[in-house]
């Protein structure tokens, strides 16, 4: 039910503008999550490949880009580790 509904007028003001503020809490708390989740997919999935061919191409040799490829992915994971979903 809505607050406008003249059933709900024994919620004082002060509960409810909690109330709201713990939803909207909330709310921000998973937007956020998911774009921190999305930046981590969009970096993994493009700059990490874009820097490896980078290096590939200043000749670099093929086993340093691969242990940097591979400590940069530990460190994506160890970071997505620390985010809310996944506490």
């Amino acid at each position: 039910m809505s607050s406008t509904n003249g059933d709900a007028d024994d919620l004082d003001p002060e509960t409810e503008a909690a109330v709201r503020r713990a939803v909207r809490e909330e709310i921000r708390a998973a937007v956020r999550a998911v774009s921190q989740i999305g930046g981590g997919l969009l970096f993994g999935f493009l700059v990490l490949p874009a820097l490896a061919g980078v290096l590939l191409v200043l000749d670099v040799p093929i086993t340093i880009v691969f242990l940097l490829w591979v400590g940069a992915l530990l460190g994506l994971g160890a970071y997505a580790w620390d985010l809310s979903p996944f506490r």
